[in-house]
């Protein structure tokens, strides 16, 4: 498929590029596009067309300016529906299973991971709106569904193999087989949990990995069972283990199960939206891994308010706002060119695809290093009409 270079995005795997290799900023014939930067430096040397294998990465989205017909959309959450309703048997009866001490199946989830892996691929959001739709009763199992589709989508995402993907699709579903060893009046408490029950809970994963370890259960299922609660600072549970000695799939998973808990509804609090998830996420410093959260939002589409992007028109810009009607464009201020490194007066800039649309999220730190909170807070606090503040870019 050819496609405008404007319009690529992370996870789109690169067959060909206008003008053959020898026009390309990369010395592979082939690649996936890893984050928002790689797409840039196609735009950057001039490249206007490029040719994807969506068989081997993420196809182009649905441009805003054309949305699916009523006919497509009800396809798309039909399918959706179908494969929840497939996922709430086998879910059932696994979790029934480790309620009574059997040992675990993973194999009777091999085709609710492929149908997760094709709804996804149709459409990333059809499936987690359909799990939004649940009750406090459905909670963990359709809390698991969608940990998996986010593990789904975000492997495909980041270019990982299809067995990798496959495996942290099983691994999302598996990931808090544990809580079935935890009392039910405790997971479905409304108040807060005392020290003894909060002590039951974060039991759970090695519970869960307990149950995994008979069988060939893939050893990444076995690690983000075990590990999904762990912080890159190290305060996490149960191990506190920090930093490098958290595996890629423990750093991602904990970014998943997080944003699907936060953004559902919960027995004891109201769902957050999703930017606004994102934006607290982003404040818990030594959470998770800064890098994967931001490939994650670049992923999801939905960029919190205050945060850093890149526009199609190599614009950096601040976001001012959530989307209303389509979370993925927001309103943005945007105040300096990257190609020419120079600032820009402040301007409100529509990111939908009749404007300028976002490529992805940035670091203000690799752009305009120890400077960057001072500019950061300027640039929001400013009139749109205001000269941009003194800053010099040190990115590259």
């Amino acid at each position: 498929m050819t496609i405008k270079t404007s319009a690529a995005r992370p996870g789109m795997y690169v067959h060909s590029v206008e003008g053959g290799w020898m026009a390309s900023p990369f010395w592979r014939k082939h690649l996936v596009l890893a984050s928002a930067r790689d797409i840039a430096k196609l735009i950057e040397a001039g490249i206007g067309e490029i040719v994807i294998d969506t068989d081997k990465g993420v196809g182009p989205l649905v441009p805003a300016s054309q949305p699916l017909s009523v006919a497509a959309a009800v396809e798309l959450a039909g399918g959706a529906r179908a494969v929840v309703e497939q996922s709430r048997g086998a879910m059932l009866r696994m979790f029934a299973d480790a309620r009574m001490g059997h040992a675990i199946d993973h194999r009777a989830l091999a085709p609710l991971v492929d149908s997760i892996t094709q709804s996804v691929a149709r459409d990333r959001r059809a499936l987690l709106t359909v799990t939004r739709l649940r009750s406090k009763d459905e909670y963990t199992w359709l809390h698991s569904v969608a940990v998996g589709a986010l593990l789904i989508g975000f492997a495909r995402h980041l270019g990982l193999t299809d067995t990798e993907v496959s495996d942290l699709g099983l691994a999302g579903l598996l990931h808090d087989i544990g809580k079935m060893a935890v009392p039910s009046a405790v997971l479905e408490k409304t108040g807060s949990l005392d020290p003894a029950e909060l002590a039951v809970v974060r039991h759970h994963p090695e519970k869960g990995h307990a149950l995994l370890l008979g069988g060939d259960v893939p050893d990444v299922v076995r690690d983000v069972c075990l590990h999904h609660h762990e912080r890159v600072d190290g305060r996490g549970y149960p191990f506190g283990l920090a930093g490098d000695r958290l595996s890629l799939a423990a750093r991602m998973s904990a970014v998943c199960d997080v944003y699907d808990a936060v953004t559902s509804q919960r027995p004891y609090k109201r769902p957050w939206t999703p930017g606004d998830a994102l934006a607290r996420m982003q404040s818990w410093h030594g959470h998770f891994d800064p890098e994967l959260l931001a490939a994650f939002i670049d992923h999801i589409g939905i960029h919190p308010p205050g945060a850093l992007v890149r526009l199609r028109s190599n614009r950096l810009a601040l976001v001012l706002g959530t989307g209303g009607d389509d979370p993925t464009a927001p309103p943005v201020r945007a105040f300096f060119d990257i190609p020419t490194q120079a600032r820009l007066p402040l301007t409100e800039v529509a990111t939908d695809a009749a404007g300028d649309p976002i490529l992805g999220s940035e670091r203000g730190a690799y752009w305009f290093g120890m400077s960057w909170e001072r500019m950061r807070t300027a640039v929001l606090t400013a009139n749109s009409n205001d000269a941009p503040p003194p800053a010099r870019a040190v990115g590259a």
